[in-house]
């Protein structure tokens, strides 16, 4: 009986105390929640209050703990409901060249809405603590003042061709712009110059990261659900500054490096899973990667961040759109992420902002470059789709290609989001006369897609003034009324792709030496099938070879380059190596028959391109016409900087055919707008030609 009633005193206590915590948090407040404008409400600006007198919490980020929402009604009658959000104001100055920011005031409660029509205003406010009302809803009114009608956007959403965006107005938007992801040092104060410059160069475009290193709100330890207050502060700059500048934003919420633990790009520095607050070691709910997409727990979390993220960013007519992840491709695998597992995710989180984003922004995600997942793409929460582009040969083709083939199968619009002619660096040296740099730009903006291609590399294009550039394209495509009415792909008559085969060698013709480029991109997969008919074939060569040669691990894409040549004396067939995984193995045949082999190991263990091995195989030719065979029946991949074919014989090509020029162009009605490249200058080929050979006739 003692050890009976004994348990009941020591229990009966915390019932009662959790009892009378109920009834606390249902109960009125002895001050009603107060709604404070911080400045006069026009169409199209951000209208921002405070809310004073609101419960404190232990945790004022998580909803479940405490809910304020606030109520719009407009003039018309249409009501929309916004999230508040917890802030704190901060001043910012330069030390040493470095952005320091210090806090302002006290964290306190904000809403921000953007009206989208003159007149009187409702503003219905709710607070819940627990689950449970704190007080009865507290209304207030406001005036909204008219604005010029030039300056009203409207918001972004689909256009109903299923190629295009537009306003909600019903205006077509093309748009023209970059990456700038994150900062130097300067941090806002570096925005504040970029989105002055580009304003200034005609774009209206660019892209943001939120990482571990910039706008960090939940990708470092200790912010789960408690989100970094400076880097939030960090993107509301952004935002104004774009706002006021005219540009157009996407927002990446998660980058592929937060659910790495091994991965040896960029020597390991984006291996973040060992500190990302979702990971249990840190205090998350997830054992292991996958974990983030499949666990309750983690989803529920992440979702309060996208609520966070619509109250405090989702007023923003420039806001194009949320983009889930960059590249998350990159970390499906084994040890990472499911595909089908990534796929749900998509779904789900695009579901759950299609429905508690009062403004609708688009929703999207990105993929590698090559990398064309059906499973993703054709997830209908998925607004449009999001292509990135490196080291692409012939992108003048094979850009609107892309753009036609992913609207033509996924029916949506398609942004070229990451564009470079190098994945690794701006590589100057690789595009001197940024004839690759200018053919991306154009091939987006004339080829179907939403607006230009999308470069990365933003501040070594500062540091090398490229805006006169942007400023040669823009001025060219508002003079033509790209912004304005409905434009469509123009389809050319050419002679298509080179044919495989040679017809005779040309009595007269000159003998050559042919270092043939090939495309260094991991995703690209040509069909590694070209004839080197004269030097332009040999200069085009990167349109049709791979730089990676695949091995037995990569069954799927694995397939030699087959080069078909006329030969003289002397001649021979020289293949410089790069970088090899394990087990790469070496072989060249002549017409089928072998002619070299060799196994080239790993010399580092590092499976990484690092030009570990930089060394010439070379093989000897016999006159005539051959074909070269150049494959890697090893274990893994190898990757070739070149190929040399020595004395090549000028030939014709099979049917006699000829290279022509390339060209990419829309149409509106009776106008036409047209970009055209002479086929001596389609990157790579010609990067180096400062005068290339003049065309006549064509």
């Amino acid at each position: 009986m003692e050890t009976r009633m004994g348990t009941i005193c020591i229990w009966l206590p915390r019932v009662l105390a959790a009892l009378l915590a109920g009834v606390a948090a249902a109960a009125p407040l002895a001050a009603q929640p107060q709604i404070v404008p911080l400045g006069p409400a026009r169409v199209w600006q951000r209208a921002e209050f405070r809310v004073e007198q609101v419960p404190e919490v232990a945790n004022p980020f998580d909803p479940d703990l405490i809910r304020v929402d606030a109520t719009f009604t407009s003039p018309s009658g249409q009501s929309l409901t916004v999230p508040a959000f917890w802030y704190q104001a901060f001043a910012r100055t330069l030390v040493g060249g470095a952005e320091a920011l210090t806090p302002v005031g006290a964290p306190e409660w904000r809403i921000r809405f953007t009206p989208a029509e003159p007149g009187g205003y409702a503003l219905a406010l709710a607070v819940q603590v627990n689950g449970g009302a704190v007080a009865p809803t507290v209304t207030t009114h406001f005036s909204v003042a008219a604005a010029d009608p030039a300056a009203a956007p409207g918001w972004v959403r689909l256009a109903a061709n299923q190629r295009d965006l537009e306003t909600s107005d019903g205006r077509p938007l093309r748009l023209a712009g970059a990456n700038v992801c994150w900062p130097e040092k300067g941090g806002t104060f570096d925005y504040d110059r970029w989105l002055g410059t580009m304003r200034g160069a005609g774009e209206d475009f660019a892209r943001l990261w939120m990482s571990p290193w910039w706008a960090d709100l939940e990708q470092t330890p200790g912010t789960l659900n408690r989100y970094d207050l400076k880097g939030a502060w960090q993107l509301d700059h952004v935002f104004q500054q774009a706002e006021q500048d005219g540009i157009y934003l996407l927002l990446c919420l998660d980058f592929h490096g937060m659910f790495q633990t091994s991965n040896r790009n960029w020597g390991g520095s984006n291996n973040f899973w060992p500190t990302n607050p979702y990971n249990r070691a840190n205090g998350g709910p997830c054992a292991r990667p996958n974990d983030f997409l499949t666990d309750a727990a983690a989803r529920a979390i992440y979702q309060k961040r996208l609520r966070y993220l619509v109250g405090r960013y989702g007023y923003s007519p420039r806001l194009v759109g949320w983009e889930l992840f960059n590249e998350v491709d990159n970390v499906i695998g084994p040890a990472l992420l499911n595909a089908g597992d990534v796929v749900a995710w998509h779904q789900e989180m695009g579901q759950w902002l299609h429905a508690h984003d009062p403004y609708r922004h688009l929703v999207t995600t990105s993929l590698t470059g090559g990398s064309d997942r059906p499973d993703i793409w054709a997830v209908p929460e998925l607004d449009f789709s999001s292509y990135h582009s490196y080291g692409e040969a012939g992108t003048i083709r094979s850009l609107p290609a892309l753009a036609r083939s992913f609207i033509e199968r996924y029916r949506k619009p398609v942004m070229i989001g990451e564009f470079g002619v190098d994945s690794h660096g701006w590589n100057l040296a690789a595009d001197p006369y940024l004839r690759g740099f200018r053919q991306g730009l154009w091939a987006g903006a004339l080829g179907g897609s939403v607006g230009s291609s999308m470069p990365w590399w933003w501040n070594e294009m500062d540091q090398n003034d490229v805006y006169p550039l942007y400023g040669a394209m823009t001025g060219f495509l508002r003079r033509a009324g790209w912004h304005d009415g409905w434009w469509s792909p123009l389809k050319f008559a050419n002679p298509g792709e080179p044919p495989a085969k040679l017809g005779g060698a040309l009595p007269n013709g000159e003998v050559f030496d042919a270092e043939l480029a090939l495309t260094p991109s991991w995703r690209s997969r040509p069909g590694n099938e070209c004839a080197i008919a004269n030097p332009l074939a040999a200069s085009r060569s990167a349109e049709r070879l791979a730089a990676f040669l695949l091995g037995r691990a990569h069954a799927a894409q694995q397939r030699p380059i087959r080069l078909a040549a006329w030969f003289g004396e002397k001649a021979s067939a020289t293949v410089h190596v790069n970088s090899v995984s394990t087990g790469a193995r070496l072989v060249v045949r002549v017409d089928g028959d072998e002619v070299l082999r060799a196994s080239i190991p790993d010399r580092d263990g590092s499976g990484t391109l690092n030009n570990e091995i930089n060394q010439d195989y070379s093989a000897p030719i016999p006159p005539g016409r051959h074909v070269v065979e150049i494959a890697n029946p090893g274990a893994d991949w190898m990757f070739l900087d070149w190929i040399r074919l020595a004395q090549v014989r000028t030939a014709a090509f099979e049917g006699g055919w000829q290279f022509g020029p390339e060209a990419v162009g829309l149409r509106n009605g009776a106008k036409a707008a047209l970009y055209v490249c002479s086929p001596w200058v389609v990157y790579p080929a010609g990067a180096h030609l400062f005068n290339p050979p003049r065309q006549s006739r064509q």
